[in-house]
């Protein structure tokens, strides 16, 4: 188990769980603990959860506390952040496009690999 908010120990955690797998101890399950920004869909008012607790989460965000420790040791700049964060965004926009430009799956390939009790996989 770990925070799953923290770059570092999920790291840690995983690298000793391959350790323990490759030692041939046998399967392991981790549990990295994190927390969900945005809503469970589109349609989902957030009733059960205040905006300052989102907030207050963010602010423990990966991304936010792992550049802030990066920066605070010496070993990123905010000249290499927003560079790292340009191409970053050049590369999901890319993404996108290329997205956005496939052709639609067919209607008919919609349920391939979906499995039901009745018939197993299509």
């Amino acid at each position: 188990s770990a925070d799953g908010m923290d770059i570092v120990a999920v790291h840690h955690t995983a690298k000793d769980a391959v350790a323990y797998v490759r030692s041939g101890a046998g399967p392991m399950f981790l549990e990295l603990r994190t927390y969900r920004f945005r809503a469970h869909s589109m349609y989902d008012a957030e009733l059960y959860r205040q905006k300052a607790e989102v907030d207050a989460w963010k602010t423990r965000g990966p991304i936010h506390t792992f550049t802030a420790r990066l920066k605070a040791e010496g070993k990123l700049t905010e000249d290499m952040f927003a560079a790292l964060d340009a191409d970053v965004e050049a590369e999901v926009a890319r993404a996108v496009a290329f997205a956005d430009a496939a052709a639609w799956e067919p209607v008919e390939a919609l349920l391939n690999d979906v499995y039901t009790t009745a018939g197993g996989p299509r």
